[in-house]
Order: structure tokens, then C-alpha cells, then sequence
């Protein structure tokens, strides 16, 4: 726990409540006093959410604090429970209230236990009125016209009255006889949309429906961020609906007939997780594999038990997902994928790893009635021509052939050569990352430094791609997640010259100043770094602001999340030549600035340090080291003359010019920058 203006990673339970409110039908309880309730505003002003943030806080007063808590958040769990009927109530507590030691357990123990008054009567009123509004039953039965007493030994009366109540028909009258007596009439073509499962699932929820279960968070809020706590929680409800399947004997964990994933990961304010989950949908789509689940966002916990019929998994991001990927490995057996599609060759290995796994599989499922390397493989006329704009964008790898169902036997190798075919012509018709990187507009960027810091996901893949791509130079990467430090130098060793792993955001605005970058990929703290030291900078990572949760289609991963990304990193470089435009042709701000000249000139002798222009105190720590003369408290006296070619120098670059000048002149004492001070400055610095 740590008293901060700025945090990266924030406290536990604002992952856990990440994590709950992604879910479908899951209200979250927060034992936590006032000042700790932010996240329904936070997460409805940046994801733009048009429903209520699923989640309650069960202040703690000075009235809780005099009498306990437990009837209170006993109470909290009940009204919820008996208004929402949700399918999951998590109960979570916060740094703060953690601090009380009360027992949650038994909190979560005494809600269970107590019983939730529901007039059922009333709800059967309800019911039937609904249903004769929709239907009259003095009407005639039609032929398709079934009597839900067939399904008796299957269903209970209680869920016959919520089966799609508008095309329901209840019978009046004492004549009708035993069979239509006490029975309710459903058309037929009602419960053709309706699998025997899904009756059987709605009878369960009506069961069941007065009855949530409810979690208590399994996560130490003093030792875990926000990040951390999300990735246990998924992995604690995964393993909770998983083992509650296992004893009531109804987990099935046979493989799906087509090739099938689970993408674990996917959760509400991440960085642009929405765009990226599309993009996953499109890449897997073209690989012909089938969307098992998708959790946590969107998903719903009764379908939970499904994780293990997918043949395999796929993590996008390590943050959250892969304790969820790793427990379904040791309980199933289930491979998972963890390499993160972000850039052309990370997108490539990532694809080629997935075919890897698919013909394990075959051949696995295959070995006892066909040879081990051959077996029946749907067509996949797609990616059999050399060109892919001369096919159709809807014949895909793995999938039958939409003109014929014929099929064809395809040796392993064969496959592999299709999955390439794949990524070459995405590569080159779909992308167009890989033309960039040729252009003379990537080959201007080559050399140029660039400091990157961020989650470990994105920092790492943003760093490889920098340097393996684009010939860019990585001055320094670093993450703030210091509990994957080990995994994160070794997927940036001999990309960058040096790594950080801080949490403290004044280290990074220290080293960024030290380094003098011409460009930064950071958070929204590194954007503000930048905009103090005058150096642009592309947000690629979480945490930030509402500017990045665009409405527009804006993916990180995949072919299309490589021309987004190409697009940040050029115009991070070169949107500063604006600054020297506005100044040649005359702008919106040219006149505030030849007025700050007029002012600055009224004196023989300027005192500028530690910037060009006056900076906040805000950012003292920061703009000590960029001053490059905190440490003998000297300060930098500039002539007019000096200044007046100062204002001459493209203002993307001034900055940059104004410090190796006043370093040069610490470094040869001299008392007053004047313009052959400057040249000599340029000079040395050259030479």
C-alpha cells in the first residue's frame, strides 16, 4: 500500500473489480469507506459504458465501525441478491478496510445461509398476466402447437412459467380435462430455437435464481496491484464454476469437432482490449478456428464449465489470463498460447505456435484409426492461390469449401505450408507495416533514440518491434511490472541499450530527461513527461486517459494492429515539425510567442533555467534534470543575441539544442551564452 499522486498499477481491488464488472450478470460488493468508490465513475467515463457499472460499496462508517460490519454487508449481499438475482455476487474488500481484520469469510457464509424472502405468488402472477397479454387463451391451439407437460420429466413446473413467455398459451377453464388442466401451450417453433440443453440451463436459473452465488476475492490487498489481483481473481472463479461442474458430474471435456479457442484475457479498461478482441475474432476467423469463450468480458460463468471442450488457448497479454491459462494446463491438459501478436514477426510466430498446436492435435485425436501423419483435413481453397485479392475473403483455412464439401487428406507439412501461405499474403496485401518500414519515411527514423516503458506486454512487444522493424534505437525500455522483471529482460535483451523496472514515475521522467530521446512510448505519465521536456510521445500502454479509449476501430494486435502502430510511431516523430511551421507561416500561437520574446528581451541579461519557456512546480524533480545544471545550482545567463538565435532553431528541436548548449557552457564556465558560445556548442557536439 503506497500514498501516491501517480500510480501505475493501482490498488487490488480495483482489479478485482475489473474482473467482475467484464462478466455478464455478476454484481460486485465493495467493503470499503468513502473516498475508495471511484471505480463505477472511472470505469463509466472511460470505457463509455451505456449500463451501470455492476458494483456496490458497503461504505464503512463511523456507525458500521461502533455496532461491526457483517449485518451490514450481509445485507448488502441479500438486497442485491433479491433485486438482481445475479448469477455471481463477488465480495471484495480494500486496502483501507482491510485494515479492520474482519472475518469476510463468515460474512459470505451467514449471507448464504440466510434465506431470501421472494413472494413466488406474486411472481406467478406476474408471469401469467405477461403471457395472456401476449397470447389469448380462448384462441384455438394451432397444429405446431406443443404442450410443455411433454417435458415434464424433464422440466419442473416452476420453469415452465419462464420459458419465452410472449408465445405461451395458459388455458382457463376446469373442462379442459387432466392434460391441459395445469399445462402451459408453447408454439413449437419456440422450442425449435431452443436446445434440450438450454431448457435444462433455464430450469437450473430459476432454480437457482433466488440462490447467487456469492465469492469472497482471494487476494492480499497489501501485497498485490491492481493487475495481479485481476489475473488471481479470473483464475479463482474459472477454478470455482470448473470444480462446481466436477461435482455436479456435468463437465464435458470433449473437443469440439472443429478446431476451437479460448481467448482468457479480454477485460473491461484495458488498452484497447475491445479493438483487439475484434482483431483476434477476424485473425482466427481467417484461420478457420472456432471462438469457444471469451473471458472475462462478455462472458457468462455458467459457461465457465466450457473452457475445457476448446482445443486449446489463447492469452494476448500476460497481465491477466495467464494463471487462468496455466491452471487449465495442469488440470486438463490444455496448451495455451502466450505470445502476443503485436508486430509482423511476433504476429507471425504467434500463428505458426498456433498451427503447431492444431496438427498436434489432429494427429493426437487421429494416431488410433488413421497413420500419424495423415488425416481428413477440410479444403482451404483460400490459401492455395499465390495471390490472395484473387480469392474470397470468406474461404479460410480450416474451413469447408463453401461450392463443395469434399475434403481432402493433408500431411502435416501441407498444413504448415498453408498457415505460411497465410501469413506471407497478410504480410503483404493486408498490412502495410512491411512496405513502411522500406519507405523513405521509416529509413528517416532509423537511428533516431526512443525511450519505451509500459505493462510488460506492450513495453516488450513495442520495444522488439522498434528496434527488429523499423531500425529504430531503444535508448532504454522498461515496465512497472515489477513481478514479471525476470520475463521482461529476457524479451528485451539486445534490443535496448538499458532496462528500468520501477514503479516510481519520477525515475522514468529522470531517466527520459537524462537520455533526451527524440521520441517516447509510454503511459499517459510519460505523455505528460514529454510535454515538460518538449519531446513527443505515443501512448502504447494502460494506464491513460480518455483520448485512448477511441470510438474508432484502433487495434494493437494482428495485421491491422501493425499499420495502427506504424501510424503512432511516425507521427510521435515528426508531428513536432508543426511547431516550426506555425513559426514560418505565422499560427494561432506566433503571437503569444513574439510576445514572450518582446518580454524576455526587455533585459540585458535573461536567466532562462532550468527550460525555455517556464515550466510548473509540478515538475521540479524532472526539470532539475533537464536543466543539466541542478547538481552545482548554477544558473544560465543568455544574451539577447544569444536568444534571438535561439528562436531561430525549428521548435521540435530547441529544446534539445538549449540543453547541449548550457552544458557545453558549464563545461567551459562560461559566464553568458552568447551566439559564437552556440556555434562553439554546435561544433563540439558535431566533432
Amino acid at each position: 500500500m503506497k500514498l501516491a499522486y501517480w500510480m501505475y498499477a493501482g490498488p487490488a481491488h480495483i482489479g478485482v473489480l475489473r474482473v467482475s464488472s467484464s462478466f455478464k450478470n455478476v454484481h460486485a460488493i465493495m467493503h470499503a469507506p468513502l473516498g475508495d468508490d471511484y471505480f463505477n465513475v472511472m470505469r463509466s467515463m472511460l470505457e463509455r459504458e451505456r449500463d451501470f457499472t455492476p458494483v456496490t460499496a458497503s461504505i464503512v462508517d463511523r456507525h458500521v465501525l461502533a455496532r461491526g460490519s457483517q449485518e451490514k454487508v450481509v445485507e448488502n449481499i441479500t438486497r442485491k441478491n433479491k433485486e438482481e438475482t445475479p448469477d455471481l455476487i463477488l465480495l471484495t474488500p480494500t486496502c483501507t478496510s482491510s485494515i479492520l481484520q474482519e472475518d469476510l469469510h463468515n460474512f459470505v457464509e451467514s449471507a448464504l445461509a440466510k434465506p431470501v424472502q421472494i413472494d413466488e405468488h406474486a411472481d406467478h402472477k406476474v408471469t401469467q398476466q405477461s403471457a395472456l397479454s401476449s397470447v389469448s387463451p380462448l384462441l384455438p391451439l394451432e397444429e405446431n402447437t406443443l404442450i410443455v407437460s411433454e417435458l415434464d420429466k424433464k422440466l419442473s413446473p416452476s420453469s415452465k412459467l419462464h420459458i419465452n413467455m410472449p408465445n405461451i398459451c395458459i388455458p382457463e377453464g376446469e373442462g379442459e380435462g387432466e392434460q391441459t388442466k395445469n399445462s402451459i401451450f408453447v408454439k413449437s417453433a419456440t422450442l425449435t430455437n431452443l436446445s434440450e440443453e438450454e431448457l435444462l440451463n433455464q430450469e437450473h436459473h430459476t432454480k437457482t435464481r433466488n440462490h447467487s452465488d456469492v465469492i469472497l476475492a482471494d487476494v492480499n490487498h497489501y501485497r498485490v496491484n491492481e493487475l495481479q489481483a485481476a489475473d488471481r481473481t479470473l483464475e479463482q472463479i474459472v477454478r470455482y464454476y470448473i470444480s462446481q461442474a466436477q461435482k455436479q458430474n456435468c463437465l464435458n471435456i470433449t473437443k469440439t469437432a472443429k478446431p476451437s479457442v479460448n481467448i482468457i484475457g479480454i477485460f473491461t479498461l484495458g488498452f484497447h482490449n475491445q479493438h483487439d478482441c475484434r482483431e483476434l475474432k477476424r485473425l482466427f476467423n481467417d484461420l478457420g478456428i472456432q471462438i469457444n469463450e471469451i473471458i472475462p468480458e462478455g462472458g457468462n460463468v455458467h459457461n465457465l464449465k466450457k473452457l475445457p471442450q476448446a482445443w486449446f488457448n489463447f492469452v494476448p497479454y500476460r497481465e491477466i489470463g495467464l494463471m487462468t491459462a496455466m491452471y487449465l494446463k495442469s488440470e486438463f491438459n490444455m496448451p495455451y498460447v502466450a505470445i502476443t501478436p503485436m508486430g509482423l514477426i511476433d504476429t507471425a510466430a504467434c500463428i505458426r505456435s498456433i498451427c503447431k498446436i492444431i496438427t498436434t492435435q489432429l494427429l493426437n485425436q487421429t494416431a488410433t484409426v488413421q497413420e500419424p501423419s495423415k488425416f481428413i483435413y477440410p479444403k482451404a481453397t483460400s490459401l492455395e492461390q499465390t495471390n490472395i485479392l484473387e480469392t474470397s475473403q470468406k474461404e479460410t483455412i480450416l474451413k469447408d469449401n463453401p461450392d463443395s464439401g469434399n475434403t481432402l487428406s493433408t500431411t502435416v507439412e501441407e498444413i504448415e505450408t498453408l498457415f505460411n501461405k497465410y501469413i506471407d499474403q497478410q504480410t503483404r496485401f493486408v498490412s502495410q507495416a512491411a512496405w513502411f518500414s522500406r519507405s523513405i519515411d521509416c529509413q528517416n527514423l532509423t537511428g533516431k533514440k526512443a525511450v519505451v516503458f509500459g505493462d510488460a506486454t506492450h513495453s516488450a512487444a513495442i520495444t522488439k518491434l522498434l528496434a527488429r522493424e523499423m531500425g529504430i534505437k531503444v535508448s532504454c525500455a522498461g515496465t512497472y511490472c515489477k513481478h514479471d522483471a525476470d520475463w521482461f529482460r529476457e524479451q528485451v535483451s539486445g534490443f535496448c541499450d538499458q532496462v528500468l523496472i520501477t514503479d516510481d514515475h519520477t525515475q522514468v521522467g529522470d531517466m527520459i530527461a537524462q537520455l533526451e530521446p527524440a521520441a517516447i512510448f509510454g503511459t499517459q505519465m510519460e505523455r505528460h513527461v514529454g510535454k515538460r521536456l518538449d519531446i513527443p510521445c505515443g501512448v502504447i500502454s494502460a494506464p491513460v486517459h480518455i483520448q485512448n479509449f477511441p470510438l474508432g476501430y484502433r487495434p494493437f494486435l494482428g495485421y491491422e494492429g501493425t499499420n495502427q502502430i506504424a501510424d503512432l510511431v511516425y507521427n510521435s516523430f515528426n508531428l513536432g515539425m508543426e511547431d516550426h511551421l506555425l513559426q514560418i507561416f505565422g499560427g494561432h500561437d506566433s503571437e503569444n510567442n513574439s510576445s514572450i520574446a518582446t518580454h524576455l528581451n526587455t533585459n540585458n541579461a535573461i536567466n532562462l533555467a532550468p527550460g525555455y519557456l517556464p515550466e510548473g512546480e509540478g515538475s521540479s524533480r524532472t526539470s532539475n534534470v533537464v536543466s543539466t545544471i541542478s547538481s552545482e545550482k548554477k544558473a544560465i545567463v543568455w544574451s539577447p543575441e544569444g536568444l534571438a538565435e535561439l528562436n531561430k532553431v525549428p521548435g521540435f528541436v530547441r529544446g534539445k539544442v538549449k540543453r547541449n548548449t548550457e552544458k557545453y557552457a558549464l563545461q567551459k564556465n562560461c559566464s553568458m551564452i552568447t551566439v559564437e558560445v552556440m556555434y562553439a556548442a554546435k561544433e563540439a557536439l558535431s566533432a
